[in-house]
């Protein structure tokens, strides 16, 4: 409901609802308000920006024995675990 434009209609079937009453009461019931209500009263959802910049981070592949820095600058071999 936060991050898309889409219809409260289009969210109730793609959920897996077959009536907007009953989703629209089930949420009301869950959220404590009317989807529509919700979505007016709630703008997305935004990360500290140090979750975005770890969110970012390149990823080490599994059983990948170096790792390069975020920057590019430098790689090195890692420690083993134990």
């Amino acid at each position: 409901m936060r991050e898309t434009d889409r219809s409260v209609t289009d969210i109730c079937l793609d959920v897996g609802f077959t009536s907007l009453g009953t989703f629209s009461r089930t949420f009301r019931e869950i959220v404590g308000e009317t989807p529509s209500a919700y979505r007016l009263g709630h703008g997305p959802i935004v990360a500290p920006h140090c979750i975005q910049l770890a969110a970012m981070r390149p990823r080490v592949a599994a059983g990948s024995k170096t790792q390069s820095s975020s920057f590019g600058e430098a790689s090195g071999t890692l420690a083993p675990v134990r």
